[in-house]
Formats: structure tokens, C-alpha cells, sequence
């Protein structure tokens, strides 16, 4: 009986010290595909670049085979996965996103069938992948740190997605094995900004011209409960490719006209009374320039917000260290503390029901208070 290929896969070729007039050669990166062995040019240290072209590769000569049941590698449903779905996606973020994670997995679980998923092998997978250290590694003497099991969990969440996908898409007799997850993480603390807290640092960031945008976002972002990557591309006029504002009508559209509706909602919200008058002074200033943007540093769109937000968190007195989306956990949590009704919060700001319940629901001021003030005594 003939022996089954090998799938590609990476192999270390070891350096080679100079002998003669040939030079010396550092240890590279090769790709190993039956006979062939093809050169990724990376070096030792960078495996998540040969990771990569060891995925590319697998893309470009990969055909989805049928009819295999359990004998399907894993890295052929990976790789049919990256290429028929994945590829079609419109959000950049969610393609680099999914690339992103298939990466360990092709390492890790090549040369293995879709039969050897289990339980086992996802707890050693997730073994494996926080014995590593993470890519942004200093050297000012600080102990290493390492990925943790949540990483892992994304990345056995891709599995997953490719396991049902190939099923759905490309082979409904396949059977798809349960992919043991592990346990999410529990929420973070409750954590949200005071007025007072708010007003500083809108105060600081208007001090300097570098930082004026930040005041725009604190100001929208507080009174809408608008996830950070929509605040940044809202729009003065009507967009398909971002949100926008129509202050004619009063309306905040958050999602573009031509990007279709994801699991992160993005609902149309009525513009809050506080913040339309500087929405309509705002306007008013950049149009006459041509500045399209909402959100600009000196008329030019912003695509990530951390240092000027981290330097006026730090010149406001910021307890803590904190980013652009506590802006919606402030929002959420006003309209909680001020008794506004649960669904129409959720409605508001696209958060579910199920988890401002679960989440939001002690800032109410009608929480369980039915439940606090029985008295037990019978009708």
C-alpha cells in the first residue's frame, strides 16, 4: 500500500558555515511539499512571516477534495476555508482577523485529520500556543509575557467556523467533531467615566491643537454609546462605505449604506439634544474647508486613536489605563443610571437586551426593586 503525501509544511533548513569561497548561510525557513522544498527567505526568528507564506502556498495550489469523511486534513479546511470564504469578505479587518488566527492552527495541526479534532488535542493546541511569547517583545529587561489561552480560543474558533463552513459549502458528508474551547475569560470590572471626568478631559484636549479631535470623540462618543472604529469614519454627508450624520432630520446612521449588517449591530440612533448644536457648529466650520471627516486631525480622516488619547487621559488624572470604547460603557451606563427603559437602550445603542441585563442592569434605579421592597406579607 502506497504511503499518503505529506501536506506541506515548514521546516527549518540549519545554517552552514562558510567553507571555501562559499559564504557562510544563516538558518532559513522552507517550505516542504512532497519533493520540493521551496525557500520562504525568512530567517529563525520569523516564523510568523514563514507561517504565512506556508499558508499562501497552501492557498494558491489547494483544490477542496470530497468524499474523504474523516480522513480530510485540518489544513485542507483551512485552506479552502481562507480561499472560497474568507477571501470574500468585505471587512478588511475580519479577513486580516481570520488570517490572523489560521496561522497557529496550520502550524500546529498539520499532518493531522478532521478526525483527530477532540478534546485532547485542542488542550494540548492550547498547551502549545501559550508556551509561546508574544511578538512585541522589549528589551529594557521586563520578564517576557506570553499568549494567553483567550488567543488560543480565537484561534480554535477559526477552526471551528472552517470546520462548519467546509461542511455547509463544500461537503455535507463530512462529519464535523466538537472543537473544545477554552473557558472565556470573565467580563472585565464595571468600569465607565463621570461627567466630571469627561468634562477634564475635554478640557485638556482642547488645550492643544494636536489633540482637539479627541474633544470630538469624547463628545459623541458619550452621547452615543458608538463603538470607537464607527466614530472614526462618521461622515458629514451620506456614505456607503461609513457612517454619517443627518442633522436635518436629527438621525445618526451609523453603518454605511453599502456594508451589510453584522453581528455587532449598528442601528440608526436619534442624534442626542446636548450634542446637536455642536454638530451643527462643527459642520458648519469643516465644510467650508471641504473636511468631510467628523473625527480629523487637522482635515486629514484618523484611522487609530491611541497616543493623543492616552496623552490626555494622562493629563486629565486618569485613574487607570483605558481606551476610546469606555466611551460606550459611559454611555450605556448614563442612560442606565437615569432609568431610561432597557429596550430602548438596546435599541439606542445596539447593545442586546440579554447583555445590559446581565451587565448594565444594578445602574438602573428600578433594579430589583420590587424584588427589595416585599414585605412578604400575604394579600
Amino acid at each position: 500500500m502506497s504511503r499518503r503525501k505529506e501536506p506541506p509544511r515548514l521546516w527549518l533548513k540549519p545554517a552552514e558555515p562558510k567553507r571555501g569561497t562559499r559564504p557562510a548561510r544563516v538558518a532559513v525557513w522552507c517550505i516542504v511539499d512532497g519533493a520540493k522544498r521551496i525557500s520562504t527567505g525568512c530567517g529563525e526568528r520569523d516564523i510568523v512571516q514563514a507561517q504565512q507564506k506556508l499558508a499562501d502556498h497552501i492557498k494558491a495550489k489547494f483544490e477542496p477534495p470530497t468524499g474523504l469523511g474523516g480522513r480530510l486534513l485540518v489544513v485542507e479546511c483551512i485552506a479552502a476555508y481562507l480561499k472560497e470564504h474568507v477571501a470574500q469578505l468585505e471587512s478588511a479587518k475580519s479577513r486580516e482577523h481570520a488570517r490572523h488566527t489560521a496561522r497557529p492552527i496550520l502550524e500546529w495541526w498539520s499532518g493531522k485529520k478532521i478526525s483527530e479534532v477532540n478534546g485532547t488535542n485542542c488542550r494540548k493546541y492550547v498547551k502549545w500556543r501559550t508556551s509561546q511569547r508574544r511578538r512585541t517583545q522589549t528589551s529594557s529587561g521586563k520578564s517576557p509575557t506570553y499568549i494567553t489561552d483567550q488567543t488560543a480560543r480565537h484561534d480554535l474558533k477559526t477552526l471551528r467556523a472552517a470546520l462548519r463552513w467546509y461542511k455547509r459549502e463544500v461537503d455535507s458528508a463530512i462529519f464535523v467533531p466538537t472543537v473544545t474551547l477554552p473557558s472565556k475569560a470573565p467580563r472585565r470590572a464595571d468600569y465607565w467615566l463621570t461627567r466630571d471626568e469627561i468634562a477634564a478631559r475635554i478640557r485638556v484636549a482642547r488645550r492643544n491643537r494636536q489633540t482637539h479631535h479627541v474633544a470630538r470623540l469624547l463628545l459623541i462618543g458619550c452621547r452615543t454609546g458608538t463603538r470607537p472604529g464607527a466614530l472614526l469614519g462618521l461622515r458629514w454627508i451620506p456614505s456607503t462605505t461609513s457612517g454619517w450624520f443627518d442633522l436635518e432630520n436629527g438621525v445618526l446612521y451609523r453603518r454605511g449604506s453599502g456594508i451589510r449588517q453584522t453581528n455587532k449591530r449598528q442601528p440608526p440612533a436619534k442624534i442626542h439634544a446636548s450634542l446637536l448644536p455642536h454638530l451643527r457648529r462643527w459642520r458648519e466650520r469643516d465644510m467650508k474647508h471641504g473636511i468631510t471627516s467628523v473625527v480629523h486631525y487637522l482635515g486629514e480622516p484618523i484611522t487609530k486613536l491611541r497616543r493623543s488619547w492616552d496623552t490626555v487621559a494622562k493629563l486629565a488624572g486618569a485613574k487607570r489605563k483605558d481606551g476610546p470604547h469606555v466611551l460606550r460603557h459611559t454611555c450605556i451606563t448614563w442612560l442606565m443610571r437615569h432609568g431610561v427603559d432597557v429596550y430602548e437602550v438596546s435599541g439606542y445603542t445596539g447593545v442586546s437586551v440579554e447583555v445590559l441585563l446581565e451587565t448594565y442592569a444594578h445602574h438602573h434605579p428600578a433594579f430589583q426593586s420590587k424584588a427589595a421592597t416585599a414585605t412578604g406579607k400575604r394579600r
